[in-house]
């Protein structure tokens, strides 16, 4: 899954690349008062660039999250594979102390 999406943003950028470089029209760009003049491609690279820094914080908490969860169901999963170990090693005592005890019967015919 981390491959294809590396492949499509990869594929993304190359678009936006060739995009932005057969617009090198000069614009003015107004943002909340502020007139700002530059190329075209400047502009669509710069948006791009900030979109992805945008996608990566929004998507950071959620990592981060599951980083933690995924530690801790491991750690669980570890203490559960002991306690089936020691429950294992509870069996085989018991069935060798009922072997020593109750030998195996002859049979109902062999009374």
């Amino acid at each position: 899954m981390t491959l294809l999406t590396l492949i499509l943003a990869l594929i993304f950028a190359i678009l936006a690349v060739i995009f932005a470089a057969q617009n090198p029209t000069i614009v003015t760009i107004s943002f909340y008062g502020f007139s700002l003049e530059g190329s075209l491609a400047v502009v669509i690279l710069i948006s791009v660039g900030i979109g992805i820094i945008i996608g990566a914080l929004i998507l950071t908490p959620g990592v981060i999250k599951r980083s933690f969860e995924l530690r801790s169901h491991r750690r669980k999963m570890g203490g559960l594979e002991k306690s089936l170990e020691e429950q294992k090693d509870k069996i085989a005592k018991a069935e060798h102390i009922i072997s020593i005890y109750d030998p195996p019967s002859e049979g109902p015919d062999k009374k």
